[in-house]
């Protein structure tokens, strides 16, 4: 509902729950290698085709179309139209132009082509050692993805005056979704939500996870 934040306002920052705690390291640009598309549920697709940005038309086209969908809760939030517009035409221009993560077909990952963060290191063999039965290792093999790359752009924080690097799919939970799913990411850590189709570059609204 639009007052959800109005008794937190006054006592901390929520953009801490609800974007997380955010990126430390510099954002950096997606190798063509890390870029490739991932099928709907995980499997590996076709490499697919040449990024192709939207048009500066095109762009205020998206963002138009979004708007319409924008809950509540961030039109409230963002007091400045056109701090809501600057986020929506970052997502415009990180995107294919074919693609929408916002009204897209669900069947399909939409890449990001913007900002990325690495992981601090890497993961390997999480699942054969969490199948030796440590319950450090099974909880690091359920939260893998925050060891993957990562799809995050820069932003001026409502409140704040310098960018600070966020995760794309916290804010597009924050800016799309509906109450009851909202609800239940905000139940989750404070870092990146994990994508569905297991591809942590997909921005897709439709494939973040609700566990």
């Amino acid at each position: 509902a639009p007052a959800m934040f109005q008794c937190r306002i006054c006592s901390e920052n929520p953009f801490a729950t609800i974007f997380g705690d955010g990126a430390e390291d510099p954002a950096r640009r997606a190798s063509a290698k890390e870029k490739r598309d991932l099928g709907p549920r995980g499997g590996r697709a076709a490499r697919r085709r040449p990024f192709q940005q939207r048009s500066e038309e095109e762009v205020a086209a998206a963002i138009e179309r979004w708007t319409g969908y924008v809950h509540p809760r961030a039109r409230e939030y963002f007091a400045d139209p056109e701090s809501l517009r600057e986020i929506l035409s970052a997502l415009a221009h990180s995107v294919d132009r074919g693609d929408d993560p916002v009204l897209g077909d669900e069947e399909k990952c939409v890449v990001w082509h913007g900002g990325m963060q690495q992981p601090e290191g890497d993961d390997t063999d999480t699942e054969s050692r969490a199948a030796s039965g440590s319950e450090v290792w099974q909880d690091r093999a359920v939260r893998s993805h925050v060891r993957r790359p990562q799809a995050v752009f820069r932003m001026v924080k409502p409140g704040e005056t310098e960018e600070s690097v966020t995760y794309v799919n916290r804010v597009l939970a924050f800016t799309f979704a509906a109450d009851d799913s909202f609800d239940q990411l905000m139940k989750l850590p404070k870092e990146p939500f994990r994508m569905s189709c297991n591809n942590q570059l997909c921005v897709h609204i439709g494939h973040i996870s609700l566990d």
